[in-house]
């Protein structure tokens, strides 16, 4: 009679136990995916950002700001934290030094400012990492609120000057150029003294052959009709 009993109860024990192993599966399971998106996300929450910024990015003022304020997500170490102004030719604007209290960082700015402007901030968050960025503003009736660097006038006349300077001289090159390819006057007159010279040197030559080939007594004709009266006039005084 106990038989069946034992019989009907194993097949519950094995379910129960199969049930069992799917539960620990499954929680280990999210166990494991819950400690990798941790990992994953933690990065993240160890840098600081910022949060809020005075100028905010592309504002416009009708007076220059008494200061630059940031705050941040969380406390920023003093060192290596900075914030630079600079103006529309890139020039830096004198500001004071960086004030730091916990997660507000500000540098005041001097009241003569006009016209396009950027902020340079570099900040050195809690967990030791730097983090920087940039804000552009403007001052003025005439501010647009979006800062471009443009060279600066006295650079610009500087450009200017070496330009047209070295036109004339290129000028200056091209006339020496030109003289010089020019023919030269002391060298034609060398070429027509030394033609001269050569041609009277053929002449010289060609008349001293002349005379070699007339041969000896040829150029003493009158002595020579000389002679021949002198006998002429003998053989006259025989036929006397």
């Amino acid at each position: 009679m106990n038989t069946p009993t034992t019989t009907a109860t194993t097949p519950d024990v094995r379910e129960r136990a199969t049930r069992l192993r799917s539960v620990v599966l499954a929680a280990a399971a999210l166990t494991v995916a819950a400690g990798i998106t941790l990992a994953g996300a933690s990065p993240a929450f160890a840098h600081d950002e910022l949060l809020a910024s005075s100028p905010e990015p592309g504002q416009v003022f009708e007076t220059a700001p008494a200061e630059v304020s940031l705050d941040f997500s969380n406390d920023i170490i003093e060192v290596g934290t900075a914030i630079v102004v600079v103006d529309h030719h890139g020039g830096d604007v004198e500001v004071g030094d960086p004030v730091i209290a916990g997660a507000h960082v500000t540098a005041s700015l001097p009241t003569d400012l006009e016209g396009e402007y950027q902020v340079r901030w570099r900040a050195v968050s809690s967990d030791g990492h730097p983090i920087e960025g940039t804000i552009d503003f403007g001052v003025g009736a005439d501010a647009t609120g979006v800062w471009t660097e443009e060279p600066a006038h006295d650079d610009a006349a500087t450009e200017a000057e070496p330009a047209d300077g070295d036109h004339a001289e290129g000028d200056h090159d091209d006339a020496d150029a030109t003289a010089q390819s020019g023919p030269d006057g002391w060298a034609v007159a060398g070429f027509v003294v030394g033609g001269l010279g050569i041609l009277a040197l053929i002449v010289a030559v060609i008349l001293n052959a002349k005379r070699k080939s007339a041969g000896p007594g040829a150029g003493s004709g009158d002595g020579s009709g000389t002679g021949d009266g002198a006998a002429g006039t003998g053989t006259s005084g025989d036929d006397a």
